[in-house]
């Protein structure tokens, strides 16, 4: 039995009342690299509706939450505008690079 290299907490993040993942975490669940999950929500962003399918939080407006979840090893230590992807962004996400692939 071998567990991942790093352990990362894969507690959701909770934002607006709204179960929520980093794209740490989501690269982490799917033992990608660091960045697949950002470059396939690039890929696919304008399909996704901000609020629904993510939240974009910038810096300036969100620093304490995003230092406290880079103290966690919930977020990238690098992040600088925090991205979260809701279960119903992450599934959708998942559906249009099926599609794209198919």
């Amino acid at each position: 039995m071998h567990g991942h290299p790093m352990s990362i907490p894969m507690t959701p993040i909770v934002h607006t009342g709204v179960d929520t993942l980093s794209l740490r975490q989501l690269d982490v669940l799917n033992a990608a690299p660091k960045g697949t999950t950002f470059k396939a929500f690039r890929r696919c962003e304008s399909q996704l509706r901000e609020g629904v399918d993510y939240f974009y939080l910038p810096a300036d407006e969100h620093a304490e939450l995003i230092a406290r979840l880079k103290a966690a090893q919930q977020v990238y230590a690098t992040t600088v505008n925090l991205l979260l992807l809701t279960r119903v962004g992450y599934a959708r996400l998942q559906q249009l690079l099926a599609d794209v692939a198919g």
